[in-house]
């Protein structure tokens, strides 16, 4: 079977901070506050060095009128991707 070449999905953090965080002008700190999360863990998320858990999909959801399910397909995706790298199935 041929695969195709694709691009690497980026990682929800990514998303949610140039199409959420940037028009709204929320730094992460504000962002956190607002979200009643900690400034170290929603940092961790949008710099991508930590993923989206099933209940910050859910608070995301709420606070941008999204689904939860939105965010957790854009994780899902990231992560697919990275292990599929990782393995050399791309």
């Amino acid at each position: 079977m041929k695969r195709l070449i694709q691009h690497s999905p980026p990682h929800a953090g990514e998303i949610l901070s140039e199409y959420y965080f940037g028009p709204l002008g929320l730094s992460v700190s504000e962002a956190a506050t607002k979200l009643l999360l900690t400034r170290p863990n929603l940092s961790a998320i949008v710099n991508g060095r930590a993923s989206l858990s099933p209940s910050m999909a859910v608070k995301l959801s709420r606070a941008f009128n999204t689904s939860p399910q939105y965010w957790m397909n854009i994780q899902a995706s990231h992560d697919l991707w990275k292990i599929m790298e990782k393995e050399k199935y791309v």
